[in-house]
């Protein structure tokens, strides 16, 4: 096995551990806090979570991804972006405290005001371990990042629940992401042995924000307008409804972000190795889009089939109005890493305009869509969400195509076989699960009847995708022997 395919393989491998151990934690964790907790609880989180990703994402400023495509990055470029981020975070904090009070006005909820200054002080955390990321992510180094996020995950789940369970209501949700952040930080200190030098190169601040100033606006867009479904639900209906949608929301972008993180952590760093070559570019593509689409497809139609016995058996009646919400949004979910895919190709060619480009258009799609269904009603709403979604596929490939031949309709032929394979192994399941009397029997005896069809069809049908997996998991046994 060859240098590159052996730390793209590990690389697969730990950044899969990570971001599944990761998620799995972040969802039985959350299931329990959803149990003690209320949808109102969840949906003052949503009302301030736009408000600290925008600030989150002016940290970043971009540079995580100007640093990795970089290819000849040193320690002054990671010590200049190190305090510019530091000095960024400290100025917006300090904006978002003074802006507290004019938040909690426009919703109507005085209590958002000790929560935004609470909870704002994320942003000054994460921007200390950006730099610690970015070095392990060069270095395809997913093992340390894996071991990080499993123990700040799983420290700040029972920080979370054990405030729950006391009493702390919505307090419980902000302490949890605090110490989970804070652990992250000062783990990656500890591991990754980077410290930063005295210096700030305006000259490598120049170079890098000439590219990472392009994602900035681009990833603020994206956040904003993603988000901003929070800010309409939240201030045109009310916190309990904007909790269900939350809930659903989250459900829906465990699997999809699951995925598209370990996609994203490997594949873009191999890309800017092999970005001048177009056939090993677009073959390192069509093995990320096929490979999601083997991953998403059954997790797209277990939703779509099984939303309620979820809802019911994992949070309880008081979350049932999440179910509609989550099956209309479950059809997002294969696309969503697809997406991304291509995206990543036009930053790994370093072609943040065209990135830019891309969204401002799929931001104007979002604006007309809220206008014409936010009056309709909360499920018109979320279907327009996931439209945009659908149409946001076909925007993001056109430079794919247009540069490697790699259009959409590919993208879809390549998508297709999985997508037939996940619904008719779907709709079987179904069909046997509905003979049976409680929700836990459906869910259970459902979606493991599922996991067994949609194998033996992969089999049947000599998925590639079932072969590299299981041939990945046995080198590394081997390995371990």
């Amino acid at each position: 096995m060859n240098t590159l395919k052996r730390k793209a393989t590990d690389g697969l491998l730990w950044s899969g551990i990570d971001k599944f151990s990761t998620m799995f934690l972040q969802f039985v964790l959350g299931i329990v806090l959803a149990r003690i907790l209320v949808p109102h609880d969840y949906g003052l989180i949503g009302m301030i979570a736009v408000f600290i990703a925008i600030g989150q994402s002016l940290v970043n400023s971009g540079f995580y991804a100007a640093l990795i495509q970089k290819k000849d990055v040193n320690d002054r470029d990671h010590s200049t972006i190190f305090y510019f981020n530091l000095i960024t975070s400290i100025l917006l904090y300090g904006i978002l405290f003074l802006s507290s009070g004019y938040i909690a006005d426009f919703y109507k909820e005085p209590l958002l005001v000790d929560l935004i200054r609470i909870v704002g002080l994320n942003i000054i955390i994460m921007s200390f371990s950006l730099i610690h990321r970015v070095i392990l992510t060069i270095n395809i180094d997913f093992k340390t990042q894996a071991i990080v996020n499993i123990t700040a995950s799983l420290l700040g789940g029972v920080v979370g629940i054990v405030l729950a369970i006391y009493g702390y209501g919505v307090w419980a949700l902000v302490y949890q992401l605090l110490c989970k952040n804070l652990t992250t930080s000062l783990m990656f200190w500890i591991l990754n042995h980077w410290k930063p030098l005295i210096v700030f190169d305006s000259k490598s601040f120049k170079a890098l924000f000439g590219f990472g100033s392009n994602l900035l606006i681009s990833e603020l867009l994206r956040i904003f307008f993603r988000n901003i479904y929070l800010i309409i639900i939240g201030k045109t209906y009310n916190a309990e409804e904007l909790g269900y949608f939350t809930r659903a929301i989250l459900f829906k972008q465990i699997p999809g972000t699951l995925v598209n993180s370990i996609l994203q952590s490997v594949t873009f760093p191999l890309l800017v190795k092999v970005i001048d070559n177009d056939a090993k570019t677009k073959d390192i593509l069509e093995r990320s889009v096929r490979l999601s689409g083997f991953l998403l497809s059954p997790v797209t139609f277990i939703f779509l089939f099984y939303s309620e016995p979820i809802i019911l058996v994992l949070l309880t009646e008081k979350w049932l109005p999440s179910v509609l919400l989550l099956q209309i949004l479950s059809l997002e979910i294969i696309f969503l890493p697809v997406q991304f895919v291509n995206l990543n190709y036009l930053n790994a060619k370093g072609r943040s305009d065209l990135f830019l480009y891309l969204e401002v258009i799929k931001n104007i799609l979002t604006i007309v869509v809220i206008i014409a269904t936010y009056k309709l009603g909360l499920v018109q709403l979320v279907i327009g969400y996931v439209g945009v979604s659908f149409l946001s596929f076909f925007i993001n490939t056109y430079f794919t195509k247009k540069f490697i031949r790699y259009s959409a309709l590919n993208q879809l032929e390549d998508l297709m076989p999985y997508v037939f394979t996940g619904l008719i192994t779907g709709g079987l399941s179904f069909y046997i699960s509905n003979f049976l009397s409680t929700p836990l029997l459906k869910l259970f005896f459902g979606v493991g009847t599922y996991a067994c069809f949609y194998t033996l069809l992969s089999y049947v049908f000599k998925f590639r995708e079932l072969f590299e997996l299981r041939e990945i998991f046995l080198d590394k046994l081997k390995m371990r022997k």
